[in-house]
């Protein structure tokens, strides 16, 4: 038990799903390579878009 406690992220941390995040300009210009990656992954269409600028 407690070593799930140990492994829970802060409550403040932990993302519910529940509210949709848009990506802007900005925040794409400032992403690593594998954060990039990750989000043409997850979402194709966001990640055209913000590429195209």
């Amino acid at each position: 038990m407690e070593e799930q406690e140990k492994n829970r992220p802060a409550p403040y941390a932990a993302s519910t799903g529940t509210t949709p995040v848009q990506t802007s300009a900005e925040d794409f210009a400032r992403m690593s390579y594998r954060e990039r990656l990750a989000l043409k992954r997850t979402d194709p269409e966001e990640y055209r878009r913000l590429r195209e600028g």
